[in-house]
């Protein structure tokens, strides 16, 4: 899984997530988590190199970079350029059975339509050159997709001309080397007429699917037999409002097609070769970037869900008997606090803010002997969860002025003053998203549980050392991350 998300001075960081989280990369890219129904990630099937992890990543608004790393996938490579002349829009890839990765964009220059060939060597991967797939108007929002045992490779994208968007596909006999119609041909036409339009090519036995979201108003699709020119009549998968790029689908173990959507409410359906099934609520709230994988034949959905209009937390739900599961937090550690807790050095009093960091009441977070959260030395605001986490999201009401404070862990031993990743902050920031440590990698291995105030926790202690003129009152603060975009690793 990728997650890019804007914890470090506003700039989008793009994070590695197996067991753990590694840091890779900044991205000052316009799409750095590119779109929802993308390709980024990848796991080489097989051969010498076989389980070695590939990610794709946009850092910069010209640059797509490549890292890995081999098993267990705790260091990863320097990222090196895969693309230096792509145009500020998402890309797409796809991994062959040989691991080589087929990597389609839009260039800078032109807007032209072309795919890299990224060959996997004892060394990592070697670029074999890129193929044009067209390049007359302008040409946005790519599709890969092979056809099983090393079959076609075909791309599907947006041709813009006229104010109109143009839904095409081609195909590839060769791996990318040449495409079905020469480079001024758009090829295949599969929809038209439409301002918007974003799609998504799938593989289910012997047909290839396109899936896209046109004009805002509908969630549709075609498909062709493998061995057949002609594609099928568009059909619906959904219909309203709110069908933009925020969409996915996946096969099953067993050769069913899921699509995931949201129109104002996440929603789920199958295709079974023969007919959809009825539409199943994930979550009635509505998700952002929704991504589905199976386990097996259970549907598993993974997206971004609003916190209380400021935040977006990563969740997920999977299939039961009678529908989706109560969606839950993917990453524990990217979540509410299990325990908040105010102290007053002067009373040696603590005082439960637990409830207060968690809601968007204005104001709530102080304790009672001073009317704010944070006022003179020794003063300190202790946050507790059951993992160890990295970051806080911190909203104050009222801004402190003239004090400083010390980020301290428990090492078992004693409290330990550190540095935090994200620079020094003194509550006196309204709004602040705060690296403590840079990820989960890096967190001090030496940081224990302690109890404080009967619960037995990882805290971090926020304590005063130098006394405020004005002390900050707090508003909210929790672990969310407020990430862009995620993507699943390819299966």
């Amino acid at each position: 899984m990728i997650q890019h998300g804007g914890p470090h001075e506003n700039r989008a960081a793009i994070i590695m997530v197996i067991n753990m989280q590694n840091f890779l990369s900044y991205s000052t890219a316009a799409y750095g988590a590119g779109l929802s129904p993308g390709k980024r990630i990848f796991k080489v099937p097989g051969g010498m190199k076989a389980g070695r992890l590939a990610i794709l990543m946009a850092t910069s608004p010209s640059v797509i970079k490549l890292a890995y790393a081999d098993f267990p996938y705790r260091e990863w490579t320097v990222a090196g350029n895969a693309a230096v002349d792509s145009a500020d829009f998402p890309f797409d890839a796809v991994m062959d059975a040989e691991g080589n990765i087929y990597l389609a964009y839009t260039t800078e220059t032109d807007k032209t339509l072309v795919v890299a060939r990224l060959i996997l060597t004892a060394n990592g991967w070697s670029f074999e050159g890129t193929s044009t797939v067209h390049n007359a108007d302008e040409n946005y929002f790519p599709s890969l997709m092979l056809e099983t045992n090393g079959g076609r490779l075909w791309v599907s994208w947006c041709r813009q001309i006229a104010g109109q968007e143009i839904l095409q596909a081609k195909y590839s006999s060769d791996g990318g080397q040449s495409w079905s119609t020469e480079p001024d041909d758009p090829g295949y036409e599969i929809s038209s007429g439409t301002t918007t339009v974003y799609s998504k090519l799938i593989i289910l036995g012997s047909y290839l699917y396109c899936l896209y979201a046109r004009q805002g108003e509908r969630l549709a699709c075609r498909r062709k037999h493998v061995n057949v020119t002609q594609w099928e009549d568009e059909a619906d998968i959904i219909t309203g409002s709110g069908c933009d790029g925020d969409f996915d689908a996946a096969i099953s173990a067993d050769g069913r097609l899921a699509v995931v959507f949201d129109d104002g409410q996440l929603g789920f359906r199958e295709f079974d070769g023969r007919e959809w099934s009825g539409i199943l609520t994930v979550d009635e709230n509505g998700g952002y970037f929704p991504q589905v994988q199976y386990c097996g034949t259970v549907p598993v959905v993974v997206y971004l869900s609003e916190f209380q209009g400021v935040q977006r937390g990563m969740k997920y739900s999977r299939r039961e008997s009678s529908g989706f599961s109560i969606s839950g937090y993917l990453d524990p550690a990217k979540a509410v606090f299990d325990k908040v807790l105010g102290y007053n050095a002067g009373r040696a009093d603590f005082q439960d803010l637990t409830a207060a960091a968690a809601n968007d009441t204005p104001g709530d977070m102080f304790h009672p002997a001073n009317a704010c959260l944070l006022k003179e030395i020794g003063d300190a605001l202790y946050l507790g969860m059951t993992r160890r986490f990295h970051y806080l999201k911190i909203i104050m009401s009222v801004a402190g002025v003239g004090g400083t404070i010390s980020a301290q862990y428990f090492n078992g031993l004693e409290w330990v003053a550190f540095v935090p990743s994200g620079g020094q902050y003194n509550g006196d920031v309204l709004d602040r998203e705060w690296l403590l440590w840079e990820d989960y990698v890096s967190i001090p291995t030496d940081w224990m549980k302690t109890i404080i105030e009967g619960n037995h926790l990882y805290w971090i202690r926020l304590v005063v050392t130098d006394p405020f003129l004005t002390g900050p009152i707090g508003s909210q603060v929790t672990t969310i991350a407020n990430p862009e975009g995620v993507i699943l690793m390819e299966p």
